[in-house]
């Protein structure tokens, strides 16, 4: 069985187009939503379901938190994502966790464990970034990274979808997301200032002493406030989080 982990950005996009033209039929397809993303991404994933259905292919299932969004558990915490501090435990709660979830109690992943099989998860990090890509089984679960065994990296991803006539999705993560490089950082708040003012909001409210902000040793605001880059470093490519696209 494959489940595919769609995190709406370019790799998870190419990768259904890389199954699809290789003839592999994913058994589920699983986006987690934290409640975060941005307008952009939401809108890309509804685009899809036209495309799945004309192939034969699961529609993507949205699976969640239910008590409470990302942004609301930092606002509630007086925190922010967990990945600021060096840690990896908002994408375990809000992406992984929902998802596995939502297996253990879907009738044909249960048939699979009973009769003693694992369920590989199906994750689509790129060939330029394959540090990420870190081995794991349990007793439920195997991983498999297709775009590694295909040698795509970005620029394979964006021509696989190219040439699916599909829309490039843009950068998927949670828009208030510490892993955001200061271009970045400055584009959201030129393309939707309702999101950024939310960002600076739970910066705002959060009460901190080891760092300074979600840009950890300095903050978005102070970003913004100026148009000089010098002290606000981009964050490296290696992401620490599991639900990063850029």
């Amino acid at each position: 069985m494959l489940v595919v982990s769609y995190g709406g950005g370019i790799n998870s996009k190419a990768l259904l187009v890389g199954m699809f033209e290789c003839g592999i039929n994913p058994d589920a397809i699983l986006f987690a939503d934290t409640g975060g993303e941005s307008p952009h991404t939401y809108a890309d994933i509804a685009s899809m379901e036209s495309w799945l259905s004309s192939i034969a292919f699961p529609s993507i299932t949205v699976v969640k938190v239910a008590s409470k969004t990302l942004e609301q558990d930092c606002l509630d915490r007086k925190a922010l994502p967990s990945v600021a501090y060096g840690y990896k435990t908002c994408s375990q709660r809000f992406k992984r966790e929902p998802q596995e979830k939502w297996l253990n109690n879907w009738e044909p992943a249960k048939a699979v464990w009973k009769a003693g099989h694992k369920i590989t998860k199906v994750i689509g990090f790129d060939a330029d970034e394959p540090q990420r890509a870190q081995k794991y089984e349990s007793d439920k679960y195997t991983q498999w990274y297709p775009l590694l065994d295909w040698n795509w990296g970005r620029e394979e991803c964006i021509e696989a979808i190219d040439r699916a006539k599909l829309s490039q999705p843009g950068k998927s993560s949670c828009f208030f997301c510490p892993n955001r490089k200061t271009s970045e950082i400055r584009e959201l708040a030129d393309q939707y200032p309702e999101l950024i003012a939310r960002a600076i909001h739970m910066e705002q409210n959060a009460e901190l002493t080891s760092i300074k902000g979600l840009g950890r040793t300095w903050s978005w605001e102070d970003l913004l406030r100026t148009k000089e880059v010098f002290g606000f470093p981009d964050r490296f490519s290696q992401m620490p989080c599991d639900c990063f696209e850029g």
